[in-house]
């Protein structure tokens, strides 16, 4: 019996022919009757390759952007209209200023909202646990909980008027509950994968993590910081583990070496039901 359906809209690589890749991440996500759009990359990208593959975004129930980047957020203006536009979950502090530290290149959400009363009028700021829809529950202010991995220093967010380095306080994660345990959904693990994933379980306590899906920021990462990850992955009971987006080549390979059968390589357009 399938429980979750996963179909990858947008990712940094593909390997299907008419789909495109892009610098991002949209993942559109089924459970039961209910259809999750989980981020929407940076461009209109997602609805080409939702086309292609046969999802009507124009049935999506709910939004959730998992944080405040161009490559999570900006597609969200380019989704199909619809009589009513989905409720969109996310944090507030998503909308604001953020900037590569080393260069300042701006790289937010570049769409102002208030230029877009139709999406404007249905965010949902979650600050929170949060279950929207039964077994269903999003998780914010991660907090970090281990110094086994560096949290990025590259990254600063224009804060009281002041730049500082940003604490990814709007990171937001995805669960839901299945008769096979939590089906987890993370942007870019910004708090540190290890941190995103202790969390949830002590959110948790009683539910074992089943799937991960989930960027891991880890294209830059040091040798040991990879090994310690993966080394953390081994002793974990989770069954499926899916490397995605800012991850990274290096570290996705060492991933699948390690983990074998648990790890599953999956690019734009691939579908996998759980």
């Amino acid at each position: 019996m399938v429980c979750v359906k996963v179909y990858i809209l947008a990712d940094n690589i593909v390997n299907k022919r008419g789909l495109v890749a892009e610098h991002g991440l949209s993942i559109f996500v089924e459970h039961q009757e209910l259809k999750i759009l989980f981020d929407t990359g940076q461009s209109s990208v997602y609805c080409h390759n939702a086309g292609l593959m046969g999802i009507d975004l124009a049935q999506t129930d709910c939004i959730i952007l998992s944080h405040g980047h161009y490559d999570h957020c900006d597609g969200l203006i380019h989704l199909p209209h619809m009589d009513t536009f989905p409720m969109v979950y996310v944090h507030p502090a998503a909308f604001e200023k953020r900037f590569n530290a080393g260069s300042g290149k701006s790289i937010g959400i570049s769409w102002n909202i208030d230029d877009y009363p139709i999406i404007r009028n249905r965010l949902f700021y979650n600050q929170k646990e949060l279950s929207p829809y039964p077994g269903v529950h999003l998780l914010t202010e991660i907090p970090i909980s281990t110094d086994l991995e560096d949290t990025p220093q590259s990254f600063s967010k224009e804060s009281s008027g002041q730049i500082v380095v940003d604490n990814f306080i709007d990171e937001q994660a995805l669960i839901i509950e299945t008769s096979k345990g939590l089906v987890v959904f993370l942007g870019c693990s910004h708090p540190g994968i290890i941190s995103c994933l202790d969390y949830i379980q002590e959110m948790f306590p009683d539910q074992s993590i089943y799937a991960l899906f989930a960027g891991m920021h880890m294209e830059k990462a040091t040798s040991l910081r990879v090994q310690l990850i993966i080394q953390y992955m081994l002793n974990s009971n989770i069954s499926k583990i899916v490397p995605l987006h800012c991850t990274g080549i290096v570290a996705i390979s060492e991933m699948k070496r390690a983990l074998e059968e648990r790890c599953l390589i999956l690019t734009t357009g691939d579908v996998l039901e759980l």
